[in-house]
């Protein structure tokens, strides 16, 4: 918790015990909404709202220190604390599942958009559509083959 202290005094914000709970979680988590925060950590302080959650998941987005965005097709806002600096995700079709890639398959790529481009990337998100293997096994994948019984 110390780490988390740390992050959010060096973005002036108060150390509540929302915000403590909410990063701790999403720090080992993969990307997660409001609404499930909430179900996970109001074991751990029952006096957490909804409101209080999504208030303040808002709040550490706006100042840098979570991630929000809208993975999948539901248009819920997802929001993850970000470790690596960069997050990539893989995101399957079938189950909904969300699986963080800890690699950065870029490579040196920020430095050819430098130099071919001039263009300074700060960031930058992959997000790669799919099946996983259990969606696969359970024959929820239109693309593959349909196989004989």
């Amino acid at each position: 918790m110390e780490e988390i202290d740390e992050l959010l005094k060096s973005k002036n914000l108060k150390k509540t015990k929302a915000r403590r709970l909410i990063l701790d979680y999403l720090n080992h988590s993969a990307p997660r909404t409001a609404g499930e925060i909430f179900s996970d950590i109001r074991e751990k302080d029952p006096r957490l709202s909804l409101s209080t959650i999504y208030r303040n998941c808002e709040a550490l987005a706006e100042q840098g220190i979570l991630v929000k965005s809208s993975l999948l097709e539901d248009g819920m806002a997802r929001y993850e604390y970000p470790r690596n600096g960069h997050i990539h995700h893989a995101i399957c079709l079938g189950c909904n599942r969300i699986f963080p890639i800890d690699d950065c398959p870029f490579g040196q790529f920020d430095q050819i958009m430098s130099n071919k481009y001039d263009f300074d990337v700060t960031k930058h998100r992959i997000e790669i559509y799919g099946y996983c293997h259990d969606c696969r096994k359970a024959g929820k994948d239109p693309s593959a083959p349909i196989q004989e019984k």
